[in-house]
C-alpha cells in the first residue's frame, strides 16, 4: 500500500469533546485559527473554470438596485463581468479536486456518512448570498481575503421570508453576533440559525456541509426492511390490551399502544442496520450502470464516493452507492487503509480482497490512482 495521508490537512483546532457536547446542532461557534497558516487550495480563476463545466453545479447570486437575483451555471467568461456585488458558488468541489477533498480531514471526528460536500464560494467586495438559514450543519472556513459574518436568530418554517422566485431569504434579520473571518478562521453554524456573510474585498470561503436524512426517509427504509423479513403469517397478539370494558366500535388507547409496541418490537428484533447504510451511502447522482472495466493496478478511494461500513456479529457490511457487500472481518484493516487515503495494488490482493475491490470499483467507489 502507498500512504497518501500526508496530503490531508490537520483537524480544526478545537476541543472536540467540548464541541460535541456544547455546540454541535445546538449553537454557533467561532473558531479562530481553526487552520493556522491555511493557504486556500483553489483560487478564483480555477473556481470560475469549474463553474463553466456542464456537469458541475454552480450559481451566481447578485444584488443590484435593491433586488436579489440568482443565475445557474454553466457560465461563460462574460457572466463574471458584473458591476454590482455578486457571489459565485460551486457545489461539490471536493469531488473534482483532491486538495479540496482533503478538507474533509479537518472534521473527521464527525461520522463520514453525515458529510455532504465542500462548496466553494468566491465573492467580490460586498458580495453576499443574503440573510438566510439552512437545514444542515456547516463549517464556514475562510480561504483568501476576509468575510464579515453576521449570526442571527433561530429560524423555522414559520419564519417570514422575502418574496422571491428562487432564493429563500429572510424578511427580518436580527444580528446576535458579528465576526470578521480571516484566512484559516472557521465559523460553525447549526441547522436553523440565520447567518449573513458579506465579502470585505475579494474573498473565498469553503463551506463544509453536513446533511441528515429526513425522518420520513429513515422510517420508510426501516419499515421496508422489517416488512421484507417478517413472516407473512405472523399476526398481532392482543396481550393485555382487551379489557372487556370497551364501548361499541371503540379502538381503545391501550389497543393502539399494543399495536404500536408490536411494530416497534419487530423492528428491534429484525433490524440489522443495513437499511441505514444503504440509504446514506447513496450519492446525489444515481449510478446509471456498473463499471465493468478491469480493475486498475493501483486503486484509491474516489473523493466523490460514499463508502461506509457496519460491523455485524459475524462480518463487516460494506456500502457503496446504496448497495452492500458482506466481507470477512479480517479485511477490515485493508478497508480502513483505503478509507484513510491509502492506495492499494489490486494484483497482489487475496481472492476475498479482490472481491471487495471489484464491488467498490464497479460502483464508483474506487478509481485509478493515476486519474487523481
Amino acid at each position: 500500500m502507498t500512504d497518501m495521508a500526508d496530503a490531508r490537512l490537520p483537524r480544526f483546532k478545537l476541543d472536540e469533546a467540548d464541541f460535541l457536547s456544547q455546540y454541535w446542532q445546538q449553537r454557533p461557534l467561532l473558531i479562530r485559527g481553526a487552520l493556522p497558516d491555511f493557504i486556500a487550495p483553489i483560487d478564483a480563476d480555477t473556481l470560475a473554470g469549474l463553474a463553466m463545466e456542464d456537469m458541475i453545479e454552480s450559481r451566481i447570486v447578485s444584488f443590484d438596485q435593491g433586488s436579489w437575483a440568482l443565475a445557474h451555471g454553466p457560465f461563460q467568461a462574460k457572466d463574471f463581468e458584473r458591476d454590482s456585488p455578486w457571489t459565485l458558488l460551486v457545489q461539490g468541489v471536493d469531488q473534482w479536486l483532491p486538495e479540496v477533498a482533503a478538507l474533509r480531514g479537518c472534521v473527521d471526528f464527525l461520522p463520514a456518512w453525515r458529510f455532504d460536500d465542500v462548496m466553494v464560494s468566491y465573492a467580490v467586495d460586498g458580495g453576499s448570498v443574503g440573510p438566510h438559514f439552512d437545514r444542515y450543519d456547516v463549517f464556514l472556513l475562510q480561504g483568501e481575503g476576509q468575510r464579515l459574518w453576521r449570526v442571527g436568530q433561530y429560524c423555522d418554517e414559520s419564519t417570514p421570508r422575502l418574496e422571491h422566485d428562487s432564493l429563500h431569504l429572510l424578511a427580518n434579520f436580527e444580528t446576535v453576533e458579528e465576526y470578521v473571518l480571516n484566512p484559516g478562521d472557521a465559523l460553525y453554524i447549526p441547522p436553523g440559525y440565520a447567518h449573513w456573510g458579506i465579502a470585505q474585498g475579494e474573498c473565498t470561503t469553503f463551506s463544509l456541509g453536513f446533511r441528515a436524512p429526513t425522518l420520513a426517509d429513515l422510517s420508510d427504509r426501516l419499515l421496508e426492511s422489517v416488512v421484507e423479513r417478517l413472516p407473512p403469517t405472523l399476526l398481532l397478539e392482543d396481550q393485555d390490551s382487551i379489557t372487556g370494558h370497551e364501548r361499541p366500535g371503540e379502538i381503545s388507547r391501550r389497543q393502539i399502544d399494543n399495536a404500536r409496541a408490536a411494530v416497534i418490537n419487530a423492528a428491534n428484533a429484525l433490524d440489522d442496520g443495513v437499511w441505514l447504510g444503504a440509504l446514506v451511502s447513496e450519492t446525489k447522482t444515481p449510478l446509471d450502470e456498473l463499471n465493468m472495466e478491469p480493475l486498475a493496478q493501483q486503486l484509491v478511494l474516489d473523493p466523490a464516493a460514499r463508502v461506509l461500513w457496519i460491523e455485524q456479529a459475524q462480518c463487516i457490511e460494506v456500502f457503496c452507492g446504496g448497495e452492500s457487500l458482506s466481507i470477512d472481518k479480517s479485511l477490515l484493516p485493508s478497508l480502513l487503509s483505503l478509507l484513510g487515503s491509502a492506495s492499494l495494488l489490486s494484483e497482489s490482493a487475496s481472492a476475498e480482497l479482490h472481491q471487495l475491490l471489484t464491488f467498490l470499483w464497479a460502483r464508483g467507489g474506487l478509481i485509478d490512482l493515476e486519474d487523481l
